[in-house]
């Protein structure tokens, strides 16, 4: 079972396997830990992308729009 459950995280590119037991909790814990510290982590690295992304686009868009002239 353990390897073909090893088998699924590499097939999968999955970030974390960690055998656990419901019945005992070993790892249950440190399972959700381990868990919310690579969500943490891709979230992290989403908004820093995604604020480079919005620079871009927001200096893309101050070079192209046209000049006004005259008050309005």
């Amino acid at each position: 079972m353990k390897e073909s459950a090893e088998t699924f995280k590499e097939e999968y590119d999955l970030d974390l396997f960690m055998e656990t037991s419901a019945k005992t909790g070993m790892n249950a814990q440190e399972l959700f830990v381990e868990a919310a510290k690579i969500l943490f982590n891709d979230y992290n690295r989403y908004k820093a992308d995604r604020k480079k992304s919005d620079g871009e686009v927001l200096k893309k868009n101050n070079t192209n729009q046209p000049k006004k002239k005259g008050c309005c």
